[in-house]
């Protein structure tokens, strides 16, 4: 049985609709996934009935926070959609996220680089937010880059002329948050974290599991982290990183693509039934 808990939909960076990503899990004889977008939770909200018969889904989300001024990000998974506190959050960083898109095309323009937010929200008809993988393919189809990863190597990184940082939001914040909704925080992909130092002063934090399995961790990754799990006494989940998104691994999910068994996360799964 494959599991895939971190996925992103056209709601936040992705670029498949909510029932698009779904029908596509199903396709790749994937049995029970989670819909992870960054500071969102609207992808829920347009699936039917339908759209969830033969395949169990999972509430989730994942939060931007800041630790030493590295960005860490933090998964939520079962909490209540309705919550106050996560409608509130929600509604903020939508906000946020767009002034900061708005700010990122502005530097591009200013940097010499001929594209505009209207322009983005004319090509982009179909997404409920913006991200940098829109702004990168903006710039490719001006031919200012040939893919994605140019874009964000060369333009959209930190370090480049048209980043703008989000808002800081501590992970001990997004995990009290989670909590108070009923969720289950999980620490987001460690190896992105690139300091196995600070993944191991996060992991301090009342987490309740790791996401060891992640298309960013090879085999040698996934070992450790899941020693470390262990020995913690944390839960062990893991995710795609699906964003549907063309010279980004993983270009699909499931069957042939990067797989999960549910067998290296079953506790994790007990958990999301109880939580």
């Amino acid at each position: 049985m494959l599991v895939d808990f971190h996925m992103h939909t056209n709601v936040s960076d992705g670029t498949y609709m909510p029932r698009d990503l779904v029908a596509l899990a199903k396709e790749k004889q994937i049995q029970a996934i989670s819909i992870t977008d960054h500071d969102e939770v609207g992808a829920y909200e347009q699936l039917t009935r339908d759209d969830r018969m033969g395949i169990q889904i999972y509430h989730g989300c994942e939060f931007s926070t800041y630790y030493h001024e590295k960005e860490v990000h933090v998964l939520g998974y079962q909490f209540s959609i309705d919550h106050p506190e996560i409608q509130e959050y929600i509604a903020h960083f939508k906000e946020v996220r767009r002034s900061r898109i708005h700010k990122m095309v502005d530097k591009c323009a200013d940097a010499g680089y001929d594209i505009s937010y209207e322009e983005l929200v004319n090509t982009f008809t179909d997404a409920v937010s913006f991200g940098r993988p829109h702004i990168a393919q903006l710039l490719i189809a001006h031919g200012y880059v040939e893919t994605v990863g140019e874009a964000f190597d060369t333009m959209l990184n930190p370090n480049g002329p048209c980043f703008v940082p989000k808002e800081k939001y501590e992970p001990q914040q997004a995990i009290d948050l989670i909590h108070r909704a009923g969720g289950i925080a999980v620490l987001a992909h460690p190896k992105l974290v690139e300091n196995d130092t600070y993944v191991n002063e996060l992991l301090d934090l009342p987490f309740d599991g790791v996401e060891v399995y992640h298309s960013s961790h090879s085999i040698k990754d996934s070992t450790k982290y899941r020693k470390i799990a262990e020995t913690r006494g944390l839960l062990i989940s893991g995710g795609s990183d699906f964003h549907g998104i063309q010279d980004r691994f993983p270009e699909s999910i499931g069957l042939g693509e990067y797989e999960i068994q549910h067998e290296w996360v079953a506790n994790f799964m007990k958990a999301l039934q109880g939580a």
